[in-house]
């Protein structure tokens, strides 16, 4: 079994034109030195390798930390927010969940 690899993590300024662009997208906030964090991103990747057309984005929430905390008032990691296709926030959670967890909100907020 191969090791499964995070996301790259994005510059929020390279992909906050992408919310909004008629596809649903999501954040996924982390820091590179927490474990709950890298696991998400490592699930994160795996949606994306089975759903290419989605947009998932890893944004490190510590070198991001005005975005996180100013804009979007995070006050901790890993946080997820999930945009429909006209860039409204839908859903939003904190921590960490497992891949069937993330397949149901993934279905209930119409990315599937």
């Amino acid at each position: 079994m191969s090791e499964k690899k995070p996301l790259p993590v994005s510059n929020y300024a390279d992909v906050k034109d992408k919310i909004g662009n008629g596809k649903p997208t999501i954040l996924a906030f982390g820091m590179s030195h927490c474990y709950s964090c890298l696991a998400m991103s490592k699930v994160f990747a795996e949606v994306l390798q089975e759903h290419s057309e989605f947009q998932v984005y890893a944004i490190d929430g510590q070198k991001e930390r005005i975005i996180s905390r100013d804009l979007y008032k995070l006050k901790e990691m890993p946080t997820q927010i999930f945009f429909d296709t006209a860039g409204n926030e839908v859903f939003r959670h904190t921590g960490a969940y497992k891949k069937p967890v993330l397949d149901i909100i993934l279905k209930k907020y119409g990315f599937e």
